[in-house]
């Protein structure tokens, strides 16, 4: 038997992101609202768990299991690194674009969908996948508690981008892994939120994040693995640095 080492590892604060700072309310066209941010974020859920791992754990996964390939915490490390140097060798691929849409029920309700994405400006797995996430807010926000609230399904995507992006890291290390945790809390002022207060940030304002990682390595490596999940997930780093949100408003017909 394998000799697992465990380790706890508190990452630094996942700082707000200043490209999302309120805009200039009085130009309603410009404005990124939290409606959205909902649907940047919505989105992002989506964009992590391909992004990491969209060209391996499709058609690849299968592959790997019928032609033998090495496997390693459930994912298919030579085909795996050939992804990795057919990008070193074609640096102008691996061009991925996601896609979701959210569309209003009731009250706090919003179901979200995604289907395809392109990968090099080509359309793929358009008929294959057809998810949707229902998102709701808490009874002290008028939600009905029906589903997670968009923060938390923004710390969902965190938390699930962070474990693949480290997975694959220990996969190609060679690293058996026996637990991979994130824990997330996130604070936000319901003061930025109502627009009662110019100073305050209708956002997240701090966002703090512990990793538990067990393994068979040292706890070097394991924490190595585990900060590799933090810095390269791509949901970690959208945070982190920002992201660049265009909206565009469309006048739809009253019905009714």
């Amino acid at each position: 038997m394998k000799n697992f080492k465990k380790l706890e590892l508190a990452v630094g604060n996942v700082k707000r992101a200043d490209v999302l700072r309120p805009t200039n309310r009085a130009c309603p066209g410009e404005e990124v609202t939290w409606n959205a941010l909902l649907k940047v974020l919505r989105g992002v859920v989506g964009a992590c768990l391909f992004l990491t791992l969209s060209f391996t754990l499709m058609q690849v996964n299968l592959y790997a299991q019928e032609t033998g390939s090495k496997m390693v915490n459930g994912l298919p490390v030579h085909e795996m690194e050939g992804l990795v140097e057919h990008l070193k060798e074609n640096p102008e691929k691996g061009q991925v674009t996601f896609f979701s849409h959210s569309r209003w029920q009731d009250g706090m309700r919003a179901f979200t969908s995604f289907t395809g994405y392109k990968v090099d400006g080509q359309m793929v797995h358009e008929n294959e996948r057809e998810f949707v996430l229902l998102g709701d807010e808490g009874v002290e926000l008028g939600g009905t508690d029906a589903a997670p609230g968009a923060v938390e399904e923004m710390m969902y995507a965190l938390g699930t981008c962070i474990i693949a992006a480290g997975n694959a890291n220990a996969a190609m290390m060679g690293v058996e892994l026996s637990q991979f945790e994130v824990d997330l809390e996130s604070d936000v002022d319901l003061h930025g939120l109502f627009a009662l207060d110019p100073e305050v940030r209708a956002g997240v304002l701090e966002l703090r994040a512990k990793i538990t990682i067990a393994g068979d390595a040292d706890a070097e490596t394991l924490e190595k693995i585990a900060n590799l999940g933090y810095l390269y997930s791509p949901v970690s780093e959208s945070l982190r640095n920002g992201i660049k949100v265009i909206p565009e408003v469309e006048v739809a017909s009253y019905e009714e």
